[in-house]
């Protein structure tokens, strides 16, 4: 089998849209398996996990691998959870054509089925629209029509229509063989793939139906024809209908490769050198990893010696996979634009490119950053030896997931793009045997000073035998936001010898490590030593580092010190039925709105909030929004606590002990 056969197709789209579903009747519709698999009773293909088979919810990409007569699929069906969307952007980067997959949207066409529909063009994808759900209730189809294309666009053309929706839902009709406005529709958005065909059509009228399936791959790989096929894979309507059209209309992987490369696979010999790239990573407790490699050029044998890209050496291949859910079944051959599975290389990240010579850089996916946050800490002994290198594995699983050191708060922090990401993720650690302990990180406020101040302080302990002396006098002013600390050395006519002072500006840095009234960093100020005084036995460096940490703190309490806490720069998404809600939950967090623009039925809000007001807003939000709001946020700068929040934090904080 070539290129020429292979159909690579990714089911997107939000949660309980039946994505799972539909792979698993296409999956039994070809044969792959002999009986149809229950997402609720956690039988199905695709949910293999515990968790998903728990949550009665996709959380992992899984592939269904298919044949028949006419050609090969491989179907990816992903997560719905906006939460999980890591897998589901990564599947863009294996797939040629992406599915989305609607349930029967009466009230608007979800945000993330949106933002998916909008990357899989930007990647370069052909697009098609599955609407599910159809048997439900109170449904009008020229409404849930009319929705679709409003929200995903004009080129989004039924195929396969529906003959009714609620009980009197029993069958499809294609397009195709409809008439009148119906096929004239259809055939105008295939025909503008193709000028010399557009023209014809202009002359005629019409084309054959020979010329209509001739085309429509190329008006589906050039984004002027999306199909739109009504399905209910539960009761086996429009299944057969939409799975035969996958493998005789879809774009094949050799045409959708170019586009899916994404990367420079020139260098070596053409079509002989292999470029391989790296879409999914899995752990599993008895194979390791398993690394998922969508296969760009060339052909992957199992004794292949690929480069590792983190190592720059070769290694050979411990065999290749084709993927059935959570099977891998041997084979022997990896074709260009196929989907393969290789094991035991463990330092593999998702993005990561192989080739078999030269190089090749690695592809940055276009993920969200993630901005909920959680502190973690080893609930013992045994678990402290394990937690960096297991959190590093869910990792390079989920790039959106990231394990780090804050510099300023010394906390070991994950970070997710909700509370539900970060405490699956945790759960799969605790199957792995590492148990953790979790709070919300803190805050790292910094300490500043709004007026300058003179500082004293004398260091003088006297034991028996050699004592401790040294004295310094400071002063200390405010500077611009984001200047750190500016020491300067104003001594003159030697009260403090010169080996000494880099001890007493040691003392001042550290002392601002640890903060004076809240324990947080002291940033933007200027320190001047100009004057002090030494004993010719007693001073030594650890004397003047406590009296220079002294006379800053001194200082630094007359100056009128105040906090400084972070600010958000963040990007709500929401209905536009919504934003009066969405807005006075803002204000009340001390929100100042920047800006706001239409998308379609969606309203976008700027502003910049406190982020102690943002750590746990994923769920109010979704909570405001009936779960179809969504957020962005990133740091953008520093600014002063209200005085009456800042006694509360210096409160619950405390000031530093004195040393």
């Amino acid at each position: 089998m070539s290129a020429n056969d292979l159909h690579n197709i990714a089911f997107l789209g939000s949660s309980d849209a039946g994505k799972t579903s539909l792979a698993e009747a296409v999956a039994f519709h070809f044969g792959a398996i002999s009986r149809l698999g229950s997402v609720s009773e956690g039988t199905s293909l695709c949910d293999f996990t515990a968790e998903e088979k728990a949550k009665k919810h996709s959380l992992l990409a899984a592939v269904v691998h298919t044949e028949s007569s006419h050609g090969k699929l491989n179907i990816i069906d992903t997560p719905g959870y906006p939460d999980f969307c890591a897998d589901a952007i990564t599947a863009m980067g294996a797939a040629g054509t992406a599915v989305i997959t609607l349930a029967a949207p009466q009230n608007g066409v979800p945000f993330h089925a949106i933002r998916l529909w909008k990357m899989a063009g930007a990647a370069g994808l052909a697009r098609a629209v599955v609407l599910t759900k159809l048997d439900g209730d109170n449904l009008d189809l020229d409404t849930i029509i009319s929705n679709v294309q409003s929200a995903l666009g004009q080129r989004v053309v039924p195929f396969t229509m529906a003959d009714g929706v609620g009980e009197a839902f029993t069958s499809v009709q294609v397009m195709e063989k409809a008439e009148g406005d119906a096929r004239t529709t259809l055939v105008e958005s295939v025909v503008e793939a193709d000028d010399s065909l557009m023209e014809r059509y202009l002359e005629e009228g019409d084309i054959s139906d020979a010329e209509l399936e001739e085309f429509m791959p190329m008006a589906m790989a050039r984004g002027t024809f999306a199909p739109l096929f009504c399905v209910d894979p539960l009761r086996d309507i429009g299944v057969s209908e939409f799975a035969e059209f996958m493998v005789d209309e879809f774009p094949t992987a050799t045409m959708q490769l170019k586009a899916m490369h994404s990367v420079n696979i020139e260098g070596g010999t053409k079509d002989e050198r292999v470029v391989a790239r790296v879409w999914k990573v899995l752990v599993d407790k008895h194979l390791g990893q398993i690394t998922y490699l969508r296969v760009l050029q060339g052909t992957i044998k199992p004794d292949s010696l690929l480069i590792d890209p983190h190592t720059e050496k070769s290694v050979k291949l411990n065999g290749i996979h084709y993927i059935d859910g959570k099977e891998l079944i041997k084979t022997e051959t990896g074709i260009p634009g196929d989907i393969i599975a290789v094991t035991r290389i463990d330092d593999l990240e998702i993005g990561d490119v192989l080739v078999s010579e030269g190089t090749a850089e690695a592809y940055h996916f276009p993920l969200p950053e993630p901005f909920f946050s959680l502190a973690v800490r080893p609930a013992s002994r045994a678990d402290e030896q394990k937690i960096g290198s297991e959190l590093q594995k869910l990792t390079h699983e989920d790039p959106t997931f990231h394990y780090r050191r804050d510099a300023d708060t010394h906390e070991a922090i994950v970070d997710g793009l909700s509370d539900l990401h970060v405490s699956t993720l945790l759960h799969r650690l605790s199957d792995r045997g590492v148990e953790v302990e979790t709070s919300l990180p803190r805050i790292p406020y910094k300490e500043t000073v709004t007026t300058p101040a003179d500082g004293h302080h004398r260091h003088k302990k006297q034991t028996g035998g050699k004592g401790q002396f040294a004295e310094c006098y400071i002063r200390i002013r405010p500077t611009g936001r984001g200047t750190g600390f500016d020491f300067q050395d104003k001594i003159v006519g030697g009260s403090i010898p010169r080996n000494f002072i880099p001890a007493v500006e040691k003392g001042m840095n550290e002392q601002m490590m640890n903060g004076i009234i809240a324990g947080s960093r002291v940033e933007d100020v200027c320190v001047e030593l100009y004057d002090g005084k030494f004993h010719a036995v007693d001073s030594d460096e650890h004397s003047f580092k406590q009296a220079g940490a002294r006379a800053l703190r001194d200082a630094f309490l007359k100056a009128q010190p105040i906090l400084l806490e972070p600010l958000m720069s963040v990007e709500i998404t929401v209905p536009s039925r919504y934003f009066g809600d969405v807005s006075g939950d803002l204000n009340n967090r001390r929100g100042q709105i920047l800006g706001m623009e239409a998308d379609g039925d969606f309203q976008v809000i700027k502003a910049n909030v406190p982020l102690v007001e943002m750590q746990t807003y994923g769920t109010p939000l979704r909570s405001m929004t009936h779960g179809e709001g969504s957020f962005t946020m990133a740091f953008d700068h520093y600014d002063r606590v209200p005085s009456h929040l800042q006694e509360k934090i210096v409160s619950e904080l405390g000031s530093q002990d004195e040393h």
